[in-house]
């Protein structure tokens, strides 16, 4: 059986419907709070049995910084996609970060490791542990990023980068202890549904016809080719690894661009500089302050915005001969969706 944390969300969604569709038997974790009609939606952009697949599904409640709540989802289980995660680049977040990326992982990893097919416990007979490109960091490298380059910092990581990169060593710690694990580091994901978060925003931002765009790049990869991946690599047992997983990286411009133009909105012209981010920061945080509302732009979301980061996927690539689809090919599709979402009602 497979176990999904983060079932409910842009990745583990997918992660769900892409093993439901090979036959394999699904332990999906959520919240009790979770709303399922999400991963329904989500199911409908790529499949019409979807009342048949959702049914097949076995869900549980699980809280990730309960070991208790670990070890009952964890009964039967042989392969763990660990997709749950926690999202945030505002500085008051850090301890919530810590607690479900760090915490959770390491909880996670240590009930894992404690049901090894050689233990009394149980039989996790492998992990896939789904990490960000922000972990792949190095203050002193200037060139293109690979999964060679490790962890230096400059004192300028976001509090998220911190929570992933120590999650990271939970799992390492677990592979040291005999944990069949690997690890995935996907660029910014594309992905339908989820319209008013992650990368869903943008879609939304853009059919408004946005004028403006910074002078940033980053990388981006297709849901569906992160979900291919992971299961690939579970698949063919390829472990004690990392993989970087991008298409390519497109400026913020060029991303807005294509989006717009397919929303049949012009393209953005207004350049914001990193004077006027700054300048836009401070009256942020007025506002912030004023209305109690968290944060826009923070020091960390700036540096994104004008930051030029290069990823290489070769490593991926020669490991399963892998093509990722291209990023315009995706913006088109999920346009589409968006379009047909919205016409229906369900933006």
């Amino acid at each position: 059986m497979n176990l999904v944390t983060g079932a409910t969300g842009l990745l583990g969604s997918h992660v769900v419907l892409k093993l439901l569709q090979q036959g394999k038997t699904v332990v999906a974790a959520k919240q009790s709070s979770s709303d399922l009609s999400k991963i329904k939606h989500c199911f409908s952009y790529y499949t019409k049995d979807v009342e048949t697949l959702f049914n097949k599904i076995k869900w549980v409640d699980l809280d990730i910084t309960d070991v208790y709540s670990i070890e009952e989802a964890l009964k039967g289980i042989e392969h763990v996609y660990h997709c749950a995660g926690f999202v945030s680049f505002l500085e008051k977040d850090f301890p919530k970060l810590t607690l479900l990326n760090e915490t959770g992982t390491a909880n996670l990893v240590n009930a894992c490791v404690a049901n090894l097919p050689d233990g009394k416990a149980g039989k996790i007979t492998s992990f896939c542990h789904v990490s960000s490109l922000s972990t792949i960091n190095n203050a002193d490298y200037e060139g293109e990023l690979s999964e060679r380059i490790f962890w230096k910092t400059s004192g300028k990581e976001s509090s998220y980068a911190i929570s992933k990169y120590n999650a990271e060593r939970e799992v390492w710690r677990g592979i040291e202890e005999g944990l069949n694990a690997v690890i995935v580091n996907p660029g910014f994901i594309l992905a339908p549904g989820f319209w008013k978060q992650s990368s869903g925003k943008i879609f939304s931002f853009c059919k408004k016809g946005n004028m403006f765009y910074t002078d940033g790049s980053t990388a981006y990869v297709d849901v569906n080719d992160v979900v291919e991946v992971m299961v690939q690599l579970m698949d063919k047992q390829i472990f004690n690894e990392r993989f970087i997983l991008v298409e390519n990286s497109y400026t913020f411009k060029d991303i807005f661009t294509q989006i717009q133009k397919k929303f049949g909105k012009p393209a953005p012209f207004f350049k914001s500089g990193k004077f006027l981010l700054q300048l836009g920061r401070m009256a942020d945080g007025i506002l912030s302050k004023i209305t109690g509302k968290d944060r826009v732009l923070t020091s960390n979301t700036i540096r994104t915005a004008v930051g030029h980061k290069k990823y290489s996927n070769s490593k991926v690539k020669s490991a399963l001969s892998f093509s990722f689809k291209p990023v315009n090919e995706v913006l088109n599709g999920i346009c589409e969706h968006f379009e047909n979402d919205l016409k229906s009602g369900r933006i």
